[in-house]
């Protein structure tokens, strides 16, 4: 990290992966470094055993209060705001499904402008026959954030399904340790880890993939044929949250497991079964759907080559790695570690070979594996995100396996047969790492909520400072900006005040206008972009706005 930093050489990674990691995950490597030497000081007047079992005993209230703050977080840390495209598809998705329908609709004269031409079906599928829009990706976080779309509070969405996460956490625990101390430590080092609050209070669909996963498996730790029905119904959702790899990656050592488990036959079936109906409707009838808008057609040949290509397409992004991508990979690793209790990789991996002899925790150590060996296959870094977000939908194994190390799991077979009770129990241990979790969540997760904050503010500070309220039209100049083309979020029918658009210089702006708001004209200017309305011209305040971030064009 300190070497990136020092040489500004991004390796062929993506400005904004290599920016927050060189810089903002750097300071907070320094605030985990104070945390562990705090930690070796003050961790023997720590009342360890009293706080796991606080935090063992009232997992409800934790989670509560935990959605509470993390609902403040999502107002006044990340300002209601979709950061990059991943977040905005989705939420725009949800207002359209909260309107009742499947697609928005824009001019098609204007759809250069109102999504920028490199994220046209890409991020969004465009019809350039009728001007439909709709999410390139697969719909269930988008149902999911519908209900508080539609309610007016879409940013309590991900706050919530965290808490619940938080409540299957302590349940995966209690059942793996029986005991209430162990599924307290559990608890306490996932509200502890910064990456829990990052993507918890953003517009990500990764909490939502962790909260699936956490109960698919909670699902699978008692297999029979009804619960696995279930599991399958979950996974299926999880299949279609964003895109199925996260999931698949997940579930394959369970998969193997179930199928091949003694007497798993019957569990395995009903499981297949339960995935079946929502990947045939969310799945490939939406894949269908979709990929219709973009390759308009007779139905009996259009849309099956559609099928193919976008098929061929998604196939395109697997290869085998480079370097950028091994690059990209230990950075990722890199950054599980700085957004998670310092250390608990290092007591998760301990407990991993430890407690081998378990099947659970070799079924979560192995979707922690094939997820991060899988995403050795995928061309592109995260881009954007908090923490590592291609491993998110494999976090509960860090606390559970880190746990596993100072805890015995009572059922250390396939088959359930009880071990004697908690044999191993490190109290100095268990002291510092309670100590560091504790620590972390005061100190760890206020820092990384300063820089979020810093950092979202100075992406809306993008937008042109223009202060009127009325109707207008806001033109956003992408050559003073960092990944400022992010910022042309819109209604998905131009409803409300405000359009923004991608600019393609003074003159082709000005020709949009002529043609398609004559009534308009310019009103404000400054080097983020121009607003045009019907109010008095202010064009003779211009701003000389200093640089809030890079002065780098999307690469």
């Amino acid at each position: 990290m300190h070497q990136l930093r020092l040489s500004g050489d991004s390796h062929g990674l993506a400005l904004i992966f290599f920016t927050l990691f060189a810089r903002d995950d750097y300071g907070a490597t320094v605030c985990a470094l104070l945390v562990l030497g705090a930690a070796v000081f003050i961790a023997d007047r720590v009342p360890a055993r009293r706080i796991l079992g606080v935090a063992g005993e009232h997992p409800v209230s934790i989670a509560i209060i935990s959605t509470v703050v993390l609902c403040a977080g999502a107002l006044f840390v990340y300002h209601d705001h979709p950061l990059s495209m991943d977040e905005y598809a989705a939420y725009f998705q949800s207002r359209v499904f909260a309107a009742g329908q499947l697609t928005g609709r824009w001019p098609l004269a204007q759809m250069d402008w109102l999504i920028p031409p490199g994220f046209q079906d890409f991020f969004l599928n465009v019809s350039h026959a009728d001007g439909r829009v709709i999410s390139a990706y697969w719909p269930g976080h988008s149902l999911l954030l519908t209900p508080f779309t539609f309610a007016g509070i879409p940013w309590a969405c991900n706050p919530v399904l965290t808490g619940l996460t938080l409540l299957i956490i302590h349940r995966l625990a209690l059942h793996l340790f029986e005991d209430i101390e162990a599924a307290g430590l559990a608890l306490l080092l996932t509200i502890a880890s910064p990456v829990i609050f990052g993507l918890g209070i953003s517009y990500y669909s990764m909490p939502a993939h962790l909260l699936a996963n956490c109960l698919y498996a909670l699902l699978l730790v008692r297999p029979t044929a009804r619960r696995a029905l279930l599991a399958g119904v979950v996974g299926s959702v999880a299949l279609c949250l964003h895109n199925p790899v996260p999931h698949l990656l997940f579930a394959a050592p369970w998969l193997l497991w179930l199928a091949t488990r003694r007497g798993g036959k019957l569990a395995f079936g009903a499981l297949c079964l339960g995935y079946l109906p929502l990947c045939l409707l969310l799945g490939i009838g939406w894949f269908e759907f979709s990929n219709s808008l973009v390759h308009p057609g007779p139905p009996t040949v259009g849309v099956q080559l559609g099928f193919m290509e976008r098929l061929d397409q998604m196939l395109m992004n697997f290869e085998p790695p480079t370097a950028t991508v091994y690059l990209a990979r230990a950075i990722g690793v890199a950054k599980v570690w700085v957004w998670a209790v310092p250390g608990i990789l290092i007591l998760a991996a301990w407990g991993a070979v430890r407690r081998w002899d378990n099947v659970f925790c070799r079924l979560f150590a192995a979707s922690a594996l094939t997820t991060l060996i899988g995403y050795l296959f995928f061309v592109a870094d995260q881009g954007h995100g908090w923490g590592f977000r291609y491993f998110h939908s494999a976090w509960l194994a860090v606390p559970l396996l880190a746990t596993a190390a100072l805890y015995r799991p009572q059922r250390s077979t396939a088959t359930g047969s009880a071990s004697p009770g908690l044999v191993f129990e490190d109290s100095e241990t268990r002291a510092f790492v309670v100590t560091c979790a504790v620590l972390t969540l005061l100190f760890g997760v206020g820092f990384r909520a300063v820089q979020m904050q810093a950092f979202m503010a100075a992406d809306l500070a993008q937008l042109p400072h223009y202060t009127g309220r009325e109707k207008r039209v806001v033109f956003l100049d992408n050559t003073h900006t960092f990944y400022g083309a992010d910022l042309v979020q819109n209604d998905p029918w131009l409803r409300g005040n405000e359009i923004r658009m991608f600019s393609h210089g003074a003159g082709a702006d000005a020709l949009l206008m002529q043609q398609q708001y004559p009534l308009l004209h310019e009103v404000y200017a400054d080097r983020y972009g121009s607003v045009w309305s019907a109010a008095p011209s202010q064009l003779g305040i211009r701003y000389n706005l200093p640089k809030v971030l890079p002065n780098e064009d999307r690469n």
